[in-house]
């Protein structure tokens, strides 16, 4: 029997894939390119979304949340070189980087805020109301 060769273009996105569809139910990640870091924190009344984004600029980062599914898009452009400058070494992955994540709980889509401050994106997204823990009262 042939099977048709398929390079891996990158051994994260085989690894996330095999974990995604075999182990984990939520959240489950997506990457292409990678980002340097990701972490998410329950504080009960919202989710905290840290993101490392070191050497991409405000103005080329988007951020959406859709269907339940964060999406982070940035790229970090690569520096022009002058007229007589050449690279030594340059191990600085440059281009498009996107990261989607599916989202634990619903969030209020009107109350999500953002910062990026010194290569860290910040993401703050409410808890909707029907996500929220709720303290039943015993009769």
């Amino acid at each position: 029997m042939l099977v048709r060769f398929k390079p891996v273009e990158s051994i994260f996105e085989e690894i996330d894939s095999i974990v995604n569809s075999a182990l984990v139910t939520y959240p489950t990640i997506n990457r292409t390119n990678r980002f340097s870091g990701v972490s998410m924190k329950d504080t009960g009344e919202q989710v905290l979304v840290n993101v490392e984004i070191p050497g991409v600029v405000k103005e080329d980062v988007k951020v959406n949340v859709n269907d339940g599914v964060l999406t982070i898009l940035a790229e970090r452009k690569q520096p022009k070189l002058k007229e007589n400058e050449q690279w030594i070494r340059n191990e600085i992955s440059y281009g498009a980087f996107e990261r989607a994540i599916k989202l634990p709980y619903s969030v209020d889509v009107e109350k999500i805020s953002a910062t990026h401050e010194n290569g860290l994106l910040q993401i703050v997204l409410p808890k909707h109301e029907n996500a929220k823990p709720k303290q039943i009262s015993i009769r």
